[in-house]
């Protein structure tokens, strides 16, 4: 095996940036000879038989087919790359994903499209996760966007929910992290991780359509790692346990029953939450993706 080629996106502004950023990262950390490169035609020469390259669909317009080497595609057709058994596609998991589970939650494998669904996950090694505060913080941190598009996949007419409902609690909502063009890198992972840990309720909302569509956003992952309890308006009983987190539709009645428990029992909740997203770190990602990667 080559080296690993993070193609796209280190200099350049979009939300999947941080996807790259994770796995450099983190192939980094598991002792991989990793580069992080933009889509720049001058960096074509980098790619060599026997590489792995990771490329999204956002930043490949330079992305050479190098024979020999190996391609992990998000966003992308192999078939349009001419490429024959020598790529893997990665999708996030939703409702409509084909192919089999592989034994844990949110994870489908497609052998005949080459292609592994599953969750981005959680960025940080378990050695750095947290647990909960102690006291009640007045302040909800959510670290990240609020953004709606024309197909109204986003999250901001539930975050407006959301606000007003912590407003009834005088718990007052902050946004932090939304990267920016004069700011592309939004926020250090140990920063977010405090914003979270020192949030009153660290729920993972989400919008209707991500919702409905069972996708599962890194933010729930994020959280737990922070030492927020496993919390949504969406229902993540099958990866928790019925009785591992509050999950409830109602924003008031979300808050409510997150506050209303007693931090012996939070922190109870906590650990065992952070040992059910073990399968959900990114390099326990990394290994699922080079497993069927290499299984042709």
């Amino acid at each position: 095996m080559g080296k690993v080629i993070i193609w796209g996106l280190k200099s350049d502004y979009h939300s999947h940036k941080f996807i790259q950023s994770a796995f450099h990262k983190n192939f980094l950390r598991m002792g991989f000879d990793s580069l992080w490169v933009n889509d720049r035609a001058n960096n074509a020469h980098i790619i060599q038989a026997g590489d792995i390259v990771f490329a999204v669909d956002a930043a490949a317009k330079n992305l050479p087919i190098v024979k020999g080497a190996n391609y992990v595609l998000h966003n992308m057709s192999p078939e349009a790359m001419q490429l024959e058994e020598n790529h893997l596609v990665i999708q996030v998991h939703t409702s409509s994903c084909s192919g089999t589970n592989v034994g844990i939650p949110y994870v489908s494998w497609d052998a005949a499209n080459r292609t592994l669904f599953q969750p981005w996950g959680v960025p940080t090694p378990p050695q750095t996760w947290r647990s909960p505060k102690r006291n009640r913080s007045a302040n909800e941190y959510w670290v990240g966007s609020v953004w709606n598009n024309e197909l109204n996949q986003g999250n901001t007419h539930f975050i407006e929910e959301y606000v007003k409902a912590l407003g009834q609690q005088n718990i007052s909502f902050f946004a932090k992290g939304t990267p920016t063009r004069i700011h592309p890198n939004g926020i250090s992972e140990s920063r977010s991780m405090s914003y979270v840990q020192n949030s009153a309720v660290g729920a993972a909302v989400v919008g209707e359509w991500q919702k409905n569509n069972e996708y599962i956003p890194c933010r729930l992952f994020k959280n737990v790692a922070s030492g927020a309890l496993p919390s949504s308006n969406a229902d993540f009983s099958v990866l928790f346990g019925t009785e591992g987190g509050i999950f409830d539709p109602d924003p008031n009645l979300l808050i409510q029953k997150v506050l209303a428990l007693e931090y012996s029992e939070k922190c109870r909740l906590v650990q065992e939450a952070q040992q059910r997203i073990l399968p959900y770190t990114y390099t326990a990602g990394i290994t699922r993706i080079l497993t069927f990667l290499m299984n042709r």
